[in-house]
């Protein structure tokens, strides 16, 4: 039984990911991403998902991994299209991360949320387009 539980601890270390630090920072216009990892062994990269709750997301991005296999690597990602959602100003959104391994298998982080800024010349500007659809 000992043996088991040794070469099932080994297991978990080699086979997952290790997300360190997952962190939202809204500002005027975007959201910026930033996640730090270790035990990237396999990894292609991570896919940016976001959505308007918990359990239904979409691809926002896809950010390569950075081959450098035994250390901590650190991620960003600014999310620019966020203004581009219908009502976003105010809105709650939400961001996960899909951790895609070079074999086709993935894994889920835990989700995140934020509430963007949208700046007011941004809005006007949206509304003036949509006089003249």
């Amino acid at each position: 039984m000992a043996f088991f539980a040794i070469f099932l601890s080994v297991a978990i270390v080699f086979s997952g990911v290790q997300i360190t630090k997952f962190s939202l920072e809204p500002g005027y216009n975007q959201v910026t991403v930033r996640w730090e990892v270790q035990g990237e062994a396999d990894v292609k990269g991570y896919e940016v998902q976001r959505g308007l709750n918990e359990r239904d997301f979409s691809k926002v991005a896809f950010v390569d991994f950075k081959q450098s296999v035994g250390t901590t690597n650190r991620y960003e990602y600014i999310d620019q299209s966020v203004f581009k959602q219908q009502n976003a100003n105010g809105r709650t959104y939400y961001y996960r991360l899909k951790v895609t391994r070079n074999n086709g298998s993935f894994e889920y982080s835990k989700a995140e949320n934020v509430t963007p800024t949208i700046s007011s010349a941004r809005q006007t500007w949206g509304s003036i387009k949509a006089m003249f659809r």
